[in-house]
């Protein structure tokens, strides 16, 4: 690949990683030795050819990724991983073209997945929708307003059924890993409803529907629109198990992206 592919910087401060005594963020700095290509800017690749590796959604890295977006750019953007195996964040996700793998699921060992101590969960019959906003970022990428977009989600909500609803905001990250987790909230959930956060892709991996009305790793699996509310997809074990399989060639940790894996996985049939 050699200067082909190029990591940009992320904005200062996004990921905090000047605190923890690193020069560079470090997922970045991983992947790209795994390409073989170069740290670079935002200032120098616009106009450059070179594909780019790009984090989070940070401003600098919005402009990145919606030029790429625009013009057909390749690129492949780093986030939080789809599955951990505990409490800390080993896994990220990395997906070539779009900001999480939109499929089709890809048939995969085990192997992977039984790292990751995940385990199939039997379904429950549930007794309210839980409802995950977007964060801002997301919202300020896809050009909505996130208040906006919850007033109008819980009003059509309320069209379609009479089923209580509960309103998840996102947690601080302690909070989310220890105290008030994800899985604890779908534990009694009819569905979840969000607009494409890994929340939906969660709760599909906890046995649980999905609506995701925006464009999602869930949507291989999940209904697309609240007007499915009372039709909702269940999705077998046989589906969940090849999902959870699937999702788990992709995300990757450090140690793999720098030596060069996870590159070899995201471009395994170009």
């Amino acid at each position: 690949m050699g200067i082909k592919v190029a990591s940009i910087i992320p904005d200062p401060g996004d990921f905090n990683y000047a605190k923890k005594g690193d020069i560079y963020d470090p997922y970045c700095r991983d992947l790209i030795l795994g390409a073989g290509g170069q740290i670079s800017d935002w200032k120098t690749e616009e106009s450059s050819d070179n594909d780019l590796i790009i984090r989070g959604l940070g401003g600098t890295s919005q402009k990145a990724l919606k030029q790429c977006m625009e013009t057909g750019r390749t690129f492949y953007a780093i986030d939080t991983g789809y599955m951990q195996p505990g409490k800390r964040k080993d896994y990220h996700r990395i997906t070539k073209n779009a900001l999480q793998n939109l499929g089709p699921i890809v048939d995969r060992s085990m192997d992977r997945l039984r790292k990751l101590n995940w385990s199939y969960k039997n379904p429950t019959e549930g007794s309210y929708i839980l409802v995950c906003p977007p964060s801002e970022k997301v919202m300020k990428f896809y050009g909505k307003d996130l208040d906006e977009w919850m007033e109008t989600t819980l009003d059509e909500i309320k069209t379609q059924t009479n089923i209580p609803v509960k309103v998840r905001l996102k947690p601080s990250r302690e909070d989310r890993v220890n105290n008030d987790t994800i899985w604890d909230a779908l534990e009694d959930a009819v569905c979840l409803i969000t607009y494409n956060s890994i929340a939906a892709t969660e709760a599909l991996l906890s046995s649980t529907p999905a609506i995701a009305l925006a464009p999602n790793a869930a949507t291989v699996l999940c209904n697309t629109s609240i007007g499915d509310i009372n039709h909702l997809h269940i999705p077998t074990k046989e589906e969940i198990l090849s999902f959870a399989k699937h999702l788990s060639y992709c995300q990757f940790t450090s140690a793999e992206m720098a030596n060069g894996y996870a590159w070899s996985i995201l471009n395994e049939s170009s």
